[in-house]
């Protein structure tokens, strides 16, 4: 088969996946507090997503789909763009669920940095960025897991790994749990004195 048309093959499934799992309500995950009620936290993919967004994947070296597993694999500087958010990596697996109307997980190997802008409590713009060597996200639970050296960053807010073992899982409602060791830093901008 045709490279090109194989990976336009699995950009064009990942990306229907992702538009059932929008239609299906699946990946509308705004739930609980706005993305300011963790410090240090990113609360991934927590805006409503858009009617009729896309999702585009490009990889540099190769993009395969394997039809009777529903795995694509991407490799190669990959990048996902998302109105949710950005995903660079140097390898992405996507696999479907069983009906194929959605994604059961994806996992992103090598050089992880996610990206994504969220709306503070006073309306300024915040970046959150996640980097780590591994990135796991199971949409039926809306957990993130990030590991190999993993680190949130939330507006001038860090979280840094202190260890290669360390695991920080993410998950939809903004809420972050980190096992192992870490540095946290918090800065304080509140413009009073006491």
């Amino acid at each position: 088969m045709n490279p090109r048309k194989t990976a336009i093959a699995a950009i064009f499934f990942v990306a229907s996946a992702a538009l059932s799992l929008a239609q299906e309500g699946s990946t509308s995950m705004a739930g609980g507090s706005d993305a300011s009620s963790s410090p240090f936290g990113m609360k991934m993919l927590s805006k409503d997503r858009p009617k009729d967004a896309q999702t585009e994947i490009t990889a540099s070296k190769q993009a395969t789909f394997d039809n009777a597993s529903s795995i694509a694999e991407f490799e190669g500087k990959v990048i996902v763009r998302d109105p949710q958010f950005t995903l660079f990596c140097d390898r992405l697996k996507v696999t479907l669920n069983e009906k194929r109307k959605g994604i059961k997980v994806a996992e992103a190997v090598g050089n992880v940095v996610i990206v994504q802008e969220n709306t503070d409590a006073s309306g300024g713009k915040v970046k959150s960025i996640g980097r780590s060597g591994k990135a796991v996200f199971e949409p039926d639970t809306g957990k993130i897991t990030l590991t190999v050296w993993p680190q949130v960053q939330h507006g001038i807010n860090n979280q840094v790994a202190t260890e290669e073992s360390t695991v920080m899982i993410l998950n939809r409602n903004g809420q972050s749990k980190t096992e192992g060791g870490s540095k946290t830093v918090i800065v304080d901008t509140n413009s009073e004195q006491s």
